[in-house]
């Protein structure tokens, strides 16, 4: 590997360094004219000038990578014949939120005054369905004149933000509350 390694970037996106290769000679003098092949290994996404020919610095570039659209792992190797194949590594990290829903404690019942069983969370993705960590959501008793604790609450890692507690009004009935981000 010369250039592209160990990278992050958001899914779905180009790395900032596109990936290089150096190929050299047994006393590490760069070769020219050898024919390399880049390919996506895992994570999905795509490149643009998959083959490329080492040029007088014995230097071979790829187009472009862009992530896949899933947040973890994404590689992406280089090959030539009878040469050891290089595998380039990144990070896809989550876009920016997009969507927020139910997670948990929906469609509850329970006694008037008294905390529903299981508080309510949500869940906040970015475009791609990945979790999305660090934004802040804020509960509040829509109806039923019920009462919260914890009501202002932030995504953790798994893009989960949950209410402290929810506790119904005093009169029977429908109760709502509603998380905004």
């Amino acid at each position: 590997a010369n250039t592209g390694d160990s990278q992050t970037a958001t899914v779905h996106t180009d790395v900032a360094a596109i990936p290089s290769v150096l190929v050299t000679d047994q006393f590490s003098n760069p070769v020219a004219g050898v024919s390399v092949t880049f390919a996506v290994a895992s994570g999905g996404g795509s490149l643009s000038g998959a083959s490329a020919t080492t040029n007088a610095g014995g230097i071979a570039t790829v187009g472009s990578w862009q992530l896949g659209d899933t947040a973890g792992a994404n590689t992406l190797t280089a090959a030539s014949t009878g040469l050891t194949t290089v595998t380039f590594n990144a990070t896809g990290t989550a876009g920016s939120a997009t969507s927020l829903a139910v997670n948990t404690g929906d469609s509850q019942s329970a006694t008037v005054h008294t905390d529903v069983a299981t508080a309510p969370s949500v869940l906040v993705t970015d475009l791609y369905g990945n979790p999305v960590a660090g934004v802040t959501v804020t509960f509040a008793v829509a109806s039923g004149n019920g009462t919260g604790t914890n009501l202002s609450q932030t995504t953790d890692g798994s893009g989960i933000a949950t209410a402290g507690s929810w506790q119904l009004g005093d009169t029977a009935g429908a109760n709502t509350l509603t998380a905004a981000a």
